[in-house]
């Protein structure tokens, strides 16, 4: 894929780790409705856990973010689908938030008139994304006026890589 073709989805390493531990765990509530006296308890929670991680896991596999030329095709995580030309973007925001548990995490939120995008550094596509915001600012299908000069800078380091390497 190129510049103007790619996809932006969400990282599926951890869900692999997620499905094992759901796994397990919705057999521990199938054994607890077995073998045990409450019944009752065990199907209720079997059935609560079962929802919220099917919601979870079809959150993760639903989202996703294809760019074909100034083509911008969105896909949420409930499965609603809107595309927008990048022409159409009135804002973009570069953001970082710092955790003490989990370091920084960096978001790019674009922003049209009837539509909010936002996207996570942790994201598959991410870097790309960032590239793709650039040249089409720098080629002016991009206001001028949507990018502020801060955000701008963060463009850079995003499509760089510099915010992803480990300093030493």
């Amino acid at each position: 894929m190129t510049l103007n073709e790619f996809k932006v989805v969400i990282s599926k390493k951890n869900l692999i780790a997620f499905l094992c531990l759901f796994i397990v765990i919705e057999i521990g509530l199938i054994a607890m409705i077995i073998f045990s006296d409450y019944v009752l308890m065990g199907s209720v929670l079997a059935i609560v856990l079962l929802i919220i991680g099917l919601i979870a896991i079809l959150s993760t596999v639903l989202f996703s973010v294809k760019v074909i030329g100034s083509t911008i095709k969105v896909r949420t995580r409930s499965g609603g689908q809107y595309e927008f030309n990048c022409s159409d973007i009135d804002e973009v925001i570069c953001s970082k938030r710092d955790s003490v548990r989990y370091g920084p995490s960096f978001y790019i939120t674009i922003m049209t008139k009837s539509q909010k995008l936002n996207l996570e550094g942790t994201m598959t596509g991410f870097q790309e994304m960032a590239g793709y915001i650039l040249n089409k600012y720098e080629n002016n299908e991009i206001r001028h006026t949507a990018v502020s000069e801060n955000c701008k800078k963060m463009l850079i380091r995003y499509k760089n890589g510099d915010i992803f390497k480990k300093k030493k």
